[in-house]
């Protein structure tokens, strides 16, 4: 089957081609397309956006979709059938043309209803004005398609006016709730729902609201339903209006007279509360409490309870600190005396019961946090005490609780059933990692119910996107205390991520957030940050941050050195051909936002750029030794066997920290080595080890050792590479430079000059001026400008770079850009990043691409020319080239009179380059889709005398077909070998499955690998019995799928077993092709 012709024109933005747009679905009207587990995957295509274009017509909806599982871009075409049912033509060839010569939409066709249903445009979409039209637009888009509503109460369903049930298909944080909603109106927005979205939006709506909306909108009694007069009146929070948040009255008719009397009191003629809030009106809530004949809204009543929390909040506050500083420092109950900025942080945090303390690294956050919970459990009712910290510091918080208050501990660890009775334990603190919250937490809620949650390091949930941060405010508790160094470490966002844990009202719905605390040009990219004196007012009832120069004059010196350590050839090659790969992808990200797979292939490439800088053998798993790992020798010679001090050495991979160590034992220096395959129970015997055994002179660690750790007793930190952001160095830094050291602290910083390391400290800095002028209280600036991305400094160095005669510049096509470039995946970058470049990385053409055939014209000097043009068009366009057609003339008999060159896409600056570059020979330039819609004319084409003189394929060798599945096996296995490095054993095992699902798939005649939902079922109901899998090999399967359960607590010893089993069986799987040298290569 023949994938779809693209239309000849493509709009810029999907519209819909009459008032009732047939392609147009709302949920129930997609649901019934396909099965469920289709639509799921579906909706998971669009929201990850993987549909890459889009385009209506008056008979069609043509899309670009990129596969989930093989990362193939697909094309394909939707069309309404005559009996109005939906067929599609994709190049999936799931589902077979029948006699209309479309089939039923797949999975790809569905993703692309979804993505047009919802109004995505992949390219530069324009913005509307109002920023709240704009965000309730969002929430109206994703209502039709994303969520389902039934009607709870019989009112509901005969008037629409009622409560409603709703359930979002796809929920955004991780966990599908139902929510109520309550439509009071089917005019204003005085609805209301229970959903965390509605709470903070500031909106008056949200997606469930509008879905129940739509659904009665659907009414063919729609019009007579929207002129029911009011049953009963209400009051709501109304959010349409100049001043926010005004408690409004809308009335009804025949109401009974003493109401009418108390409403009068309370409201003015146009519905807004007249008296005092809060007191006025919690008085008045209590007056109709019991009445039946008048709906007090959840909204209007949370809303005036919070401001009453507020003002005794700031009261008790003061009082707290009054009795600590009467009692000279010492809390009762506490085995420490608090200096006086501790008991002023005491105060805070016990004072607000819900606040961020962002203290600089080392000023005793820990300390301050236990002794607010155990004022609170004294005064405040608190029973329940659960601590959220990385797992690394899991044992260090048990023995500091205990130490300051003499109270038992229960560290949270262990398989399911062990922590089940871990929680139910009536310890009055339970500690436990990230990573278990998300696994843990319906039996988090239900059974341990915390009255407070301190979050220690909390910048971990600073992406609100992830599962785990997700989990963390999915939390319920009365109290939550969050601790952080670092509350900004990238992006003015990270802090509203943590705000949502806090108190999601201080910084306002995350649209608004945006408006008035970001600078953007009209494309929407942050230019810079404004309005940070407002910024910091909103902060500072509910975060307290001192530096540490409150105890300057108690801290040792600290000196920090920069030592430029120059790489290798074998270094450099790899460090150059990452950067080039990058690049191409760079230029593709100018046009429009990456695709997963794509992000994947530019993050890996610069992932790789990076372990260059360390090691070759990083990344190359051969070469030994390294610059930095002879510089590193000569330091620890000189330091720590010459002087006898302490020195602790970090690097971000775990495979460098090993290189480390064996310098280490060769210099016959004592040594642990700590990163994330150690298990956490173990951890505090290796700190114990280095702090009190002499003979223990050296202390490597990734950066799971980088978070919480007290090793002062060290007097020299090096670190072998340059962590991307300013947070992660500090933190390594402020190990050792602390409270209790009592030596000068040398800092080392090893880099390699020249580098994509080198360009990472640069941007540093200016990260670091956005932290400071956002948390320092005695900031002043208004304004600061964004650093450039590095992505943007990568592309702009490539644009310096000189293109070598006969080499041919390729811009990064769609279809070849980073083609081959590892697929790991990194979180050093951030997806979707722009970038302002115009070249990107040289590559050769083979000899047979500068003689390109051409038409005979019996001119020598004019074959000459048409040559050069062709060469010149190479090297400027390069594998952004589709092909060249030379066209024929009629006015000279025949002879060659142009050429057709055929480019990915058209812009205007392409048509610039190619009138430099043409000469004397006219060339016309379309792109693809033009080419497709022209040939669909026959004969009556203009180019239909054309004929080709050059396609890319005659320029290089093609190399053997990959299937999809051995792809997807190769892929996900490099990325696991890559994260396992790094520690990040979760993410990695996660890979791992996929790759070992994808190859059992491939073994076993499958033309898509089964999801790990599905792995069991199929396993043994269909792949054991048949024998296509043996049991030997269905035991390797069965092992990753309970790994990948396990995530991050694996021990090292069962991954690096894991990682060997399923080598094996992918080698077993795959056929002889590209796939299976690349991994017999690796």
């Amino acid at each position: 089957m023949s994938s779809p012709m693209p239309p000849s024109t493509a709009a810029p933005h999907p519209e819909p081609v009459s008032a009732v747009d047939p392609l147009r679905l709302d949920t129930e009207e997609i649901e019934v397309l396909a099965l469920p587990e289709v639509i799921r995957a579906a909706l998971r295509h669009s929201s990850d956006r993987r549909v890459t274009a889009l385009d209506r017509t008056d008979e069609s909806l043509w899309a670009q979709v990129e596969d989930e599982q093989s990362g193939e871009k697909l094309e394909l075409e939707i069309v309404v059938r005559d009996d109005g049912s939906l067929g599609s033509l994709c190049g999936c060839q799931g589902a077979g043309p029948d006699d209309t010569g479309f089939g039923a939409p797949c999975v790809h066709a569905i993703a692309a209803l979804f993505a047009y249903t919802q109004g995505q445009d992949q390219g530069e979409s324009g913005k509307l004005a109002d920023a709240a039209q704009e965000a309730r637009a969002e929430r109206i888009a994703k209502a039709r398609s994303e969520v389902r509503v039934q009607p709870l109460t019989e009112s509901a369903g005969e008037t629409g006016k009622g409560l409603w049930s709703a359930r979002s298909i796809q929920s955004s944080t991780h966990f599908p709730t139902r929510y109520r909603v309550h439509i009071r109106s089917l005019e204003r927005r005085a609805n209301h729902c229970t959903c965390p979205d509605f709470a903070t939006n500031q909106l008056g709506t949200c997606k469930h609201i509008e879905a129940v909306l739509h659904r009665i909108r659907k009414r063919p009694d729609y019009d007579t339903l929207k002129a029911l007069p009011l049953a009963r009146p209400y009051v709501h929070l109304d959010w349409e209006c100049d001043n926010p948040a005004v408690l409004r009255l809308h009335r009804a008719a025949g109401m009974a007279a003493d109401l009418e009397a108390l409403l009068d009191e309370h409201f003015d003629a146009g519905g807004a509360f007249s008296r005092r809030v809060p007191d006025d009106f919690l008085r008045f809530a209590e007056r109709v409490r019991d009445r039946d004949d008048i709906d007090l809204g959840d909204d209007a009543l949370t809303h005036a309870r919070r401001l009453a929390e507020d003002a005794a909040r700031a009261v008790r506050a003061a009082e707290i600190r009054e009795r600590i500083d009467t009692g000279g420092g010492h809390l009762p109950g506490i085995r420490a005396r608090l200096h006086p900025y501790q008991a002023e942080g005491v105060a805070f945090l016990a004072g607000r019961g819900r606040a961020l303390l962002a203290d600089d690294m080392g000023l005793g956050k820990t300390l301050q946090a236990i002794a607010s919970a155990y004022w609170m459990r004294q005064h405040d009712g608190v029973e329940r005490v659960l601590v959220v910290c990385p797992a690394s510091l899991k044992l260090q918080w048990a023995r500091e609780i205990e130490k300051f208050t003499g109270l038992e501990v229960q560290v949270v660890q262990g398989p399911v059933d062990t922590r089940g009775a871990q929680y139910r334990n009536p310890s009055p603190f339970h500690v436990v990692n990230y990573e278990l919250v998300m696994r843990d937490l319906p039996v988090i809620n239900d059974t341990l119910r915390p009255d407070l949650l301190i979050l220690d390091e909390a910048q971990r949930i600073k992406n609100w996107r992830t599962k785990i941060a997700s989990a963390v405010k999915r939390v319920q508790s009365r109290y939550a205390l969050v601790l952080t160094g670092t509350p900004l470490e990238n992006r003015l966002e990270d802090l509203y991520s943590l705000m949502q844990v806090i108190d999601s009202r201080v910084l306002g719905p995350l649209w608004r957030y945006l408006v008035d605390f970001h600078v953007t040009d009209d494309r929407g990219k942050v230019l810079g940050y404004r309005n940070l004196s407002e910024l910091r007012r909103r902060l500072r009832p509910v975060m307290l941050r001192r530096d540490r120069s409150l105890v300057r004059d108690q801290l040792p010196e600290r000196i920090v050195q920069r030592i430029d350590v120059p790489m290798s050839g074998e270094q450099e090659g790899i460090h150059e051909a990452a950067l080039k790969a990058a690049g191409q992808l760079a230029q593709i990200m100018r046009r429009r936002p990456l695709t997963p797979s794509e992000q994947n292939r530019m993050l890996s490439a610069l992932q790789q750029a990076r372990m260059a800088c360390d090691a070759a053998g990083l990344v190359d798993k051969e070469t030994e030794g390294s610059p930095k790992l002879d510089e590193l020798e000569t330091l620890l010679d000189e330091l720590c066997r010459s002087a006898g001090l302490k020195a602790v050495v970090f690097s971000q991979w775990e495979r460098m920290t090993e290189m480390a160590e064996q310098r280490v034992r060769r210099l016959g220096l004592g040594s642990v080595r700590l990163h994330g395959g150690v298990p956490t129970q173990k951890r505090g015997a290796l700190m114990d080890r280095f702090r009190d055994d002499d003979a223990v002179q050296v202390f490597l660690s990734t950066d799971a050792g980088g978070v919480g750790l007290n090793l002062q007793n060290a007097a020299v930190l090096i670190n072998l590479d340059i962590p991307w952001n300013p947070a992660v160095l500090d933190q390594r830094i402020a190990r050792v430079h602390r409270l209790g050291q009592k030596q000068k602290v040398q800092a080392i910083l090893l880099v390699a000059p020249g580098s994509y390391e080198e360009r990472v400290l640069g941007l540093v800095e200016g990260k670091r001026q956005l932290f400071d002028n956002v948390v320092d209280p005695e900031a002043t600036e208004e304004v600061v400008s964004v650093s450039r991305r590095l992505a943007e400094i990568l592309a702009s160095d490539l644009v310096a770079m000189d293109t070598q005669p006969g080499d041919a510049a390729a811009t990064g096509s769609d279809s070849d850009a980073g083609a081959e470039t590892p697929k790991a995946i990194s979180p050093e970058l951030e997806p979707g990043a722009e970038v302002a470049a115009e070249t990107a990385a040289d590559v050769s053409l083979p000899a047979t691409a500068a003689e390109p055939e051409t038409a005979a014209t019996g001119q020598p000097d004019r074959d000459a020319a048409v040559r050069d043009c062709i060469v010149a068009m190479q090297r400027e366009f390069g594998a952004r080239i589709e092909r060249i057609l030379g066209q024929r003339g009629q006015a000279d008999g025949g002879t060659q009179a142009g050429l057709v060159l055929v480019l990915d896409h058209v812009d205007e600056q392409d048509d610039q380059a190619v009138a430099g570059l043409s000469g004397d020979i006219p060339v016309a330039l379309i792109d693809r889709r033009t080419l497709s819609s022209l040939h669909r004319l026959g004969a009556a084409s203009p180019l239909a005398g054309a004929e080709p003189v050059y396609t890319p394929e005659e320029a290089k060798p093609t190399r053997p077909t990959t299937h999809p599945l051995a792809r997807k096996t190769t892929e996900n296995l490099a990325a696991a070998r890559l994260l396992l490095q790094q520690g990040s054993a979760g993410p990695a095992l996660d890979l791992l499955l996929g790759a070992l699902l994808a190859a059992a798939a491939l073994r076993t005649g499958r033309n898509d690998a089964p999801t790990p939902q599905q792995a069991g079922v199929w396993l043994y109901g269909e792949a054991l019995p048949s024998g296509q899998i043996d049991p030997a090999d269905a035991a390797v399967l069965m092992q990753a799928l309970a790994l990948a359960q396990a995530g991050d607590s694996v021990p090292e010893a069962l991954l690096g077993g894991m990682l060997n089993a399923a080598d094996t069986f992918i080698r077993a799987s795959l056929p002889d092709n590209p796939a299976k040298q690349d991994i017999e290569n690796s």
